[in-house]
Order: structure tokens, then sequence, then C-alpha cells
């Protein structure tokens, strides 16, 4: 325990001063860790290729999950998240489709699954593809472009 005496060395000043930075520099390391993840809807599947596959049937009119139903033939491997939320870290912008709904294609890594107000952790983290209507700010584009 740090008292009066020791504050008003200078040792007690470097302590104190030490232990300032450490949480601020925890704080900000929090921040900073929640500021690369963001909670999501939308079409996530196991590849690139299922996310084409699957907005393909979405654009010939058929609805999200009609659409994953007809991916998810063989093997779920597609999954349309309307209901929770998934938590992906460190999203990229792998391409735009356009078209009259644009959505933007990603990869990234699953994190979490919120239910609720219950977050239940993805051990160990998955890498998965989604698209999604929205192009997030700070997602970069794949290869840095």
């Amino acid at each position: 325990m740090i008292d009066n005496w020791n504050l008003r060395t200078g040792a007690g000043r470097r302590v104190a001063s030490t232990l300032i930075a450490l949480l601020a520099s925890l704080a900000a390391g929090q921040a900073l860790a929640e500021e690369r993840t963001h909670h999501l809807q939308g079409l996530f599947c196991n590849s690139e290729q299922q996310i084409d596959d699957t907005l393909i049937q979405m654009r010939r009119g058929l609805a999200p999950r009609a659409a994953v139903a007809l991916t998810n033939a063989d093997a779920v491997v597609c999954t349309f998240v309307d209901l929770l939320h998934y938590v992906v870290e460190r999203p990229v912008v792998i391409k735009e489709i356009p078209g009259t709904v644009p959505f933007f294609k990603y990869e990234g890594t699953l994190v979490a699954v919120v239910v609720g107000s219950a977050t239940r952790p993805v051990t160990p983290p998955v890498r998965i593809f989604f698209a999604i209507p929205e192009r997030l700010a700070d997602a970069p584009l794949e290869g840095g472009a």
C-alpha cells in the first residue's frame, strides 16, 4: 500500500505514475479491442464460394432462409443470422457485390455469439465469410487497397 509519505518521495511518485499509466493503457487496449469487433447479423458461410452461391439464389428471388437451405442441401455450411448477433473480429472487405441491394462480402474471425444479453465465446475462434448490406467503415479492403 502506498502511503502519503511514499507519494511525497520520488520513488512513490514513480510507482503511482506507473500504475496510472498501466491502468490507462489497459483501458485503451480494451477500447481498441472493442473497436476491432462488430456485432453483426446477415449471411455467414464457411467459404467465399458458398456466400456467392447463396447470394445468387437470393437475387433470383428466394428468401434468405430458403437460399441458405438450398446451399445447405449436402451439409450445413451457411446460416442466416437474424435472431442473434455474431461477434466478428477484424473483418476485411473481399468485394462489393452490386445490385439493387448491394452487398459487401467479408472475411473475418468469429469470436463470440450474442444471444439475448449473454455473450458466448467461440473457442477456438473460427475463420468465417459473411455478406451484409453495410460497408463497415473500419474494415480494410483485401490486399490493403
